[in-house]
């Protein structure tokens, strides 16, 4: 298939230029062409259409070579110039060449025509493809750099080992130095790098080609700052290692999240305090119920009893109320020290945490017929008070969970010493819960922040149809 070709003669000689164009068909060329004779008729043509090649005499009355090529390389076109004469000497040739013209043939020689017009025509291709390449890339650039100037993070390039090679302004307005001064700087200066988690970073972004996590940044003027990095290894189009750093100051997030911190620690101190005021409170009813309305109870029954030895002489239906009435004083009695006992055992205070538990299980098992098991191994007697009553709530609270929900026919509780840690485990046999259900589980809350009082964590484990287990592992330094 033939090539076309638009040629621009630059000829006074019809046979002459007929003599070209019929060369250059030789060469599988579809021709098409225009030939000038003079300065004007050159510049319209520029202007009129693209042309792939100019072919031009050096000797032109009135006109000339070296004028043509003035008048090509003035408007600016990237277009193949040819110089084709008779007469042309070596010197002047060498002239035109420096000028800008492509080639020159002698006419009597134009077999080397076709050659020389496919080999300026490829280099003209291989110079269009090497501008627009240019251009990509300028373009690439700019968007690389707006992308760059414009982040919210400072960004780095720099090779493994080296000194900065590219910063952003982001960079400069965190760190204070200048994109001409971090050209001069490596990691040593913007980062604390004697710490040993910084060190194991950087030695698992050389081996997995990225890395993130959290650094020491330093300032300009010496100011420490905790900051992020996310931190990438990749290969430039020389093929050399460079690394690109994203880092962001997390200042603000670190010093919300210290308030968070105390705003917790807050919270927590508030929740123990009027978890310790209702204990208190607790113990004070609990004592009160037991000690004074116990007594009076118990006097009660003894006036009864001192009556009923003295009366002697008192009718039947009389001496049956005075024994109803100590039967009842009977049950009063154990009802208070049933009360007493439910709103904080005796055990609990007077005896360990072991009894406590021990009397919740009988309990169960004796006011709602739920097999109630308990198993020790655990040496509680210099257990605090703080943490025997945490302990005991727990238990009581999981159980009456177990009452409310379960539907269990029996339940085991277990405490033991294992490791550094003090082990809780009630466990019972009932429906179980789906805990992926959108509900609010308050005494779950209320268990787990009894466990993080003691410094310790709670875990569930249930599910439906499989029952419920609660573990609490609480450090072993309540004692």
């Amino acid at each position: 298939m033939k090539r076309k070709l638009h040629v621009l003669l630059c000829e006074d000689d019809e046979m002459d230029a007929d003599l070209v164009i019929r060369q250059l068909e030789k060469e599988n060329f579809e021709i098409e062409w225009e030939r000038v004779d003079n300065a004007d008729a050159l510049s319209d043509a520029l202007t009129q259409r693209t042309w792939d090649i100019i072919l031009s005499d050096f000797n032109i009355p009135g006109f000339g070579g070296a004028q043509a090529l003035a008048i090509v390389k003035k408007s600016g076109f990237d277009i193949p110039f040819i110089l084709i004469s008779g007469t042309i000497g070596e010197e002047r040739a060498v002239q035109m060449m420096k000028k800008g013209a492509s080639d020159y043939l002698m006419k009597g020689n134009l077999q080397r025509l076709g050659e020389a017009v496919k080999r300026e025509l490829e280099e003209v291709g291989i110079r269009k493809a090497k501008q627009e390449a240019e251009s990509i890339i300028r373009a690439n650039e700019e968007k690389y750099r707006a992308v760059i100037d414009n982040s919210l993070y400072a960004i780095f390039l720099a090779p493994p080992a080296g000194c900065i090679q590219e910063s952003n302004a982001a960079a400069t307005a965190m760190f204070g130095y200048s994109r001409e001064e971090f050209t001069q700087l490596d990691r040593h200066t913007l980062f604390d790098t004697t710490d040993e988690t910084v060190q194991a970073k950087i030695i698992e972004r050389d081996e997995k080609g990225k890395v993130k996590g959290e650094f020491t940044g330093i300032r300009k003027n010496g100011e420490r700052f905790p900051c992020e990095i996310a931190s990438v290894l990749f290969h430039d189009i020389h093929g050399k290692q460079i690394g690109c750093s994203m880092i962001a100051d997390i200042s603000a997030r670190r010093n919300a999240e210290q308030q968070l911190r105390n705003t917790l620690d807050e919270m927590q101190q508030l929740s123990q305090h009027l978890k310790d005021a209702r204990e208190d409170e607790r113990k004070f009813i609990a004592r009160e119920i037991h000690d004074e309305i116990g007594q009076l109870a118990t006097a009660i029954q003894l006036q009864l009893y001192m009556l009923k030895l003295k009366s002697a002489d008192l009718s039947e239906p009389c001496l049956e109320k005075i024994n109803r009435s100590m039967e009842l004083s009977d049950m009063m009695i154990s009802s208070v020290r049933r009360i007493a006992t439910s709103i904080r055992p005796i055990a609990l205070d007077e005896r360990n945490l072991n009894d406590a538990l021990q009397w919740q299980c009988e309990q169960m098992q004796e006011n709602h017929q739920i097999n109630c098991l308990f198993t020790k191994d655990f040496d509680d007697s210099k257990l605090t008070p703080e943490a025997k009553t945490e302990f005991f709530r727990i238990c009581q609270e999981s159980m009456t969970n177990v009452l409310r929900h379960a539907q269990a026919s029996q339940v085991e509780v277990s405490i033991k010493e294992q490791g550094e840690n003090i082990h809780l485990l009630i466990r019972d046999n009932g429906k179980g819960f789906d805990t992926n259900r959108k509900t609010t589980h308050l005494g779950l809350i209320g268990l787990r922040e009894r466990a993080h009082s003691l410094k310790g964590e709670l875990n569930l484990t249930t599910g439906l149809g499989l029952g419920t287990m609660i573990e609490v592992i609480v450090p072993n330094r309540w004692k």
